[in-house]
């Protein structure tokens, strides 16, 4: 019997062979010369995605991105946050996607050395990631806790906080350095309903039950291109390890969520194995199933390599593109336990 990692490295070392069968080997050798901070087999899986849209991407730069700022309404509020900043020089708008969401136009010192930042009035946060959490409703939990399976330092722990700050969320985390930062950072934003525990996500299901879990993935960190300093290599195999793991913590989330209970997933990367791949693993070997996604941005891939895709991820998953919403590159999915 093929084991689950088995068949995900089968599924995807077959789409990897469509793919170096098919690209256009004139195209990778140029894009190669022109950005050669990216692997070949990096280059040639945005080419096969995204075809000559992936110029567009790997061209955009970490100035195009929009800088922002998530106010914390447990404390205050934007318009009033903003009126502090301005009177500090910074100039601001409105994030286009979320109402608590700052952007920051011009700054005269780095945002997180004002008194404000202290204060806990608002912490940073990317564009995109903000709405993982709102993608989630936290404020509609009502008995069972709400679960953030990989939390690190808990900047959408905090934010769930703001959604329904009198709810228990417990936040799980391998690394205690990361967890020590989301204690100072839940007591900075005055989260007081977070329990932190020191605990790989996989075991989830065997302790808690939950009715709503955010399960923000590790990942290849792709959405972060535009970012010189936080550009990384990624061979094929880099992708196929990855995914094992995201299918082992997407399992283990599926398992500790109640019946009708809600699932978001999320990465900062835009590669579809690590997303829409993934997901219609789960939707095709547990009890979950893809549920209806609000946000704004573009819809989840169902054509790609020759991989087996679910279509209803399309309706389920929601991409952030640097190139087209001036955020960091980002997907989120909504699933529904059955």
């Amino acid at each position: 019997m093929t084991t689950m990692p088995k068949l995900i490295e089968l599924e995807l070392n077959k789409a990897y062979k469509h793919i170096e069968n098919t690209i256009k080997q004139e195209k990778l050798e140029k894009t190669l010369s022109k950005h050669p901070w990216l692997h070949p087999h990096q280059a040639a899986r945005y080419l096969t995605l995204l075809g000559d849209e992936a110029e567009e991407l790997f061209s955009t730069t970490e100035k195009e991105i929009m800088k922002t700022i998530r106010v914390n309404t447990l404390l205050t509020t934007p318009s009033r946050l903003e009126k502090r900043l301005r009177e500090k020089g910074f100039r601001t708008r409105p994030h286009p996607y979320i109402s608590y969401g700052i952007v920051v136009v011009e700054q005269p010192y780095s945002p997180g050395a004002t008194i404000e930042y202290l204060l806990g009035y608002y912490t940073i946060q990317g564009p995109a990631s903000m709405l993982a959490v709102p993608a989630l409703k936290p404020e509609e939990a009502k008995e069972k806790p709400i679960v953030d399976m990989c939390a690190g330092a808990g900047i959408k722990t905090t934010q769930i906080s703001q959604h329904n700050p009198h709810h228990t969320i417990i936040a799980l985390d391998t690394n205690r350095r990361k967890l020590a930062a989301l204690k100072n950072n839940a007591s900075r934003l005055a989260a007081a309903n977070i329990i932190a525990v020191n605990m790989d996500a996989r075991k989830t299901p065997e302790h808690i039950k939950a009715e709503k879990i955010l399960l923000d993935a590790p990942c290849s960190g792709e959405g972060l291109l535009p970012f010189p300093a936080r550009r990384r290599k990624r061979s094929f195999n880099d992708i196929i390890s990855r995914t094992k793991i995201q299918y082992s913590l997407l399992e283990a989330a599926v398992k500790a969520l109640t019946e009708e209970g809600t699932l978001v997933y999320s990465t900062c990367s835009l590669a579809v194995e690590e997303n829409e791949y993934v997901i219609s693993l789960a939707i095709k070997n547990s009890d979950i199933e893809a549920s209806h996604n609000p946000l704004p941005g573009e819809p989840g891939v169902e054509d790609y390599a020759n991989l087996p895709i679910d279509p209803r991820v399309k309706n389920a998953c929601k991409r952030f593109y640097p190139h087209i919403h001036h955020t960091e590159g980002f997907t989120v999915c909504i699933l529904r336990k059955k």
